[in-house]
């Protein structure tokens, strides 16, 4: 029996998006493009094997926060508008399979927005 190694603190966050980006593809490839079971058709796989590929060599391993708020991008624009598409379809269908990483993803956004907010407050005080 193999146990699981844990990941340090600093890249659960970043482990957890590997594991989770497939699942949202997956699910807006059976609802967009009728694919069945385990399957998704080759639009999405590839999307997949580029979403990890682009994770994998992401400089903000630790302490990642969604790619969303990084202020460089690392998709090409077309794999870009691509992945968006699919975290618009998904993001609100992954509350019924991932209900925890939806809530928590949406706290995150709202506490990045109020941070954004507050600092912008501050540079118009400067």
């Amino acid at each position: 029996m193999s146990q699981r190694v844990k990941a340090p603190k600093e890249l659960r966050a970043w482990e957890k998006e590997k594991q989770l980006i497939p699942v949202m593809i997956e699910k807006y490839c059976h609802g967009k493009h009728k694919t069945k079971g385990g399957e998704v058709c080759e639009e999405c796989r590839a999307l997949t094997e580029y979403a990890l590929f682009r994770l994998e060599k992401c400089p903000f391993k630790v302490n990642k926060k969604f790619c969303s708020f990084c202020k460089i991008h690392c998709y090409k624009p077309d794999m870009r508008a691509k992945i968006k598409d699919v975290m618009k379809w998904s993001g609100p269908r992954m509350l019924f399979s991932h209900p925890v990483f939806a809530i928590s993803h949406v706290v995150q956004m709202i506490r990045y927005k109020k941070t954004l907010k507050k600092e912008g407050k501050e540079k118009e005080n400067v």
